[in-house]
């Protein structure tokens, strides 16, 4: 599986709000890093914190991702950094994300993921995010 069908298939899961198949495009013992710094070791960790995220901060979000680059790293392993616009309708995470992410894909599974909030410096220097 490519960078590309990786990130189209993440998304079509979390616009699903199905941490299942969110994590099903994981390794077995693949890293995640979230936007807090958070780090989840493994597939079904992962799946449970983002069951946790969709079921209340991110309940009915949409993201979009987008590949900035990708090159392969050792035979079969890409690193890749892509964006996401993430968009929460309501609660205390409404309005719209920018991130940044790190991501490692080996054999067409994600083995490290590590996604990082954009924000101006300014507006990070004045406390907003």
């Amino acid at each position: 599986m490519s960078v590309e069908q990786v990130l189209s298939g993440l998304q079509r899961a979390w616009n699903a709000g199905d941490a299942s198949a969110f994590a099903e495009h994981f390794g077995v013992v693949a890293d995640f890093v979230d936007v807090v710094g958070r780090h989840q070791r493994g597939r079904a960790e992962i799946a449970r914190q983002h069951r946790w995220i969709f079921d209340t901060l991110y309940r009915n979000s949409t993201v979009e991702f987008q590949l900035l680059d990708e090159r392969e790293v050792a035979p079969g392993v890409v690193l890749a950094h892509t964006t996401s616009t993430l968009r929460v309708p309501a609660g205390p995470r409404a309005g719209e994300t920018r991130s940044i992410q790190t991501v490692v894909v080996q054999d067409g599974s994600i083995t490290a993921f590590h996604n990082t909030i954009r924000a101006d410096f300014d507006e990070f220097a004045r406390g907003g995010a």
